[in-house]
């Protein structure tokens, strides 16, 4: 890459371990938006091999594809490395078995703001059968209403367009947190708003989201999860009253699709 080329966006998508073909849509997808974007995909130590042919392959075909290795494993370094590594003012994230819409990238910039939210979707592992019923569209006056920073961090949503001088702010993820969920879309966005991060919205669905149930963050156990929520509850000093309440509503999202606990929840299946 010409390393003078200036990208008004870079996108950084962590890597683990993926399906070769999720993992493709999902680096095409910030490869192929409407406004050119530096792409950074950040590999681990255990990240299969097929993986790192599918990315190499990508990489020699397009010149704003990046390749970096975190060493070792661990998710929120990995999304700092990316983030250390973009070379523009704005930075999103993609996760690989995930997708953008063409135009999250065009909607999303010309807001002014620390971090800007979109809307979502999501779709069976087939990438084509979607759950409309979990579709999500922001909405600034419901934001606004939310009576702490707690209930904000939670409102905001993929997908995040972020301004890099914010995140260096606050030191990016948090890598002392572990690999739990909820490390970018909750600790992460509620210490930008402990900082007074401004926030805008993008009243579309443009973060596109398999909901499977092959290996992936958010289906860690529960018990282990809510070991992780615990953690992102006391550096935010939530009193235990609270922290009791926060637990109950978080820990029946954990081990299982999103489009299966939904339905559950409203009777919809056992």
């Amino acid at each position: 890459m010409n390393p003078a080329r200036q990208f008004e966006c870079s996108i950084v998508i962590p890597l683990l371990a993926q399906n070769d073909r999720w993992l493709e849509q999902s680096i095409r997808s910030a490869l192929d938006q409407t406004i050119r974007c530096e792409v950074i995909v950040v590999f681990s130590d255990d990240t299969p091999q097929s993986n790192l042919d599918t990315i190499h392959s990508l990489a020699d075909a397009n010149d704003n594809l990046l390749i970096s290795r975190c060493s070792p494993t661990s998710f929120p370094k990995g999304l700092n490395i990316g983030f250390f590594a973009a070379t523009s003012s704005r930075v999103g994230i993609v996760f690989s078995d995930d997708w953008l819409d063409p135009r999250a990238v065009e909607l999303c910039l010309p807001y002014d703001a620390d971090v800007v939210s979109t809307g979502h979707s999501f779709f069976a592992a087939d990438g084509v059968t979607e759950y409309p019923e979990i579709r999500w569209i922001p909405d600034p006056i419901v934001f606004a209403q939310l009576p702490d920073l707690e209930r904000k961090a939670s409102y905001l949503k993929h997908f995040f367009l972020f301004r890099k001088s914010k995140l260096n702010e606050i030191g990016g993820a948090d890598e002392a947190m572990g690999n739990f969920p909820g490390i970018d879309d909750y600790d992460m966005i509620w210490t930008l708003l402990e900082h007074h991060a401004s926030v805008a919205f993008v009243p579309d669905s443009l973060y596109l989201i398999r909901d499977h149930e092959a290996d992936r963050l958010t289906l860690k156990g529960r018990e282990e999860s809510v070991q992780g929520l615990v953690r992102i509850l006391r550096k935010h000093r939530v009193e235990d009253a609270q922290m009791r309440e926060l637990i109950a509503a978080h820990e029946q999202w954990y081990g299982e699709p999103v489009h299966r606990v939904y339905r559950r929840l409203r009777g919809l299946e056992k």
